[in-house]
């Protein structure tokens, strides 16, 4: 059992939460196994990277959670073919768009810069993007 000063936070606010006359019957063996009962639960203290954070947004607050770390759980989620099919066809959605706006980025530097790699042919984007300040 760990001691009361070196409790992860998570434990602190079980007991807060818990009936003092409850704690106080509870033996060193009974705390011992709800206190790693909560934490296989909540997996809390075992991320390598855990942000949390909250933010006011207009007259509201909102809150961000970013975990990462190693599935430690027993049994995983069962996941279904259309969920696998929907997450492998956004992350390649993804991908290519993060791909398509690299490869533009770089050839506006090249434009920018008077680069031609093939002598004349030009896609016309850059000459479409100097036409908008005409406008």
């Amino acid at each position: 059992m760990t001691s009361p000063q070196n409790r992860p936070p998570v434990i602190e606010r079980f007991y807060a939460h818990l009936d003092e006359s409850i704690a106080q019957g509870l033996t060193a063996e009974q705390k011992e196994g709800v206190e790693n009962a909560v934490l296989a639960s909540t997996l809390a203290s075992r991320h390598q990277i855990d942000i949390r954070r909250s933010f006011p947004f207009f007259s509201k607050r909102y809150y961000l959670v970013f975990l990462f770390g190693r599935d430690l759980r027993r049994q995983h989620r069962q996941e279904s073919t259309l969920s696998r099919m929907l997450l492998t066809f956004l992350l390649l959605i993804a991908v290519l768009f993060v791909t398509c706006c690299v490869l533009l980025t770089l050839y506006m530097i090249k434009s920018a810069l008077g680069i031609d790699v093939f002598q004349n042919f030009h896609v016309g984007i850059w000459d479409w993007w100097l036409s908008l300040k005409d406008r």
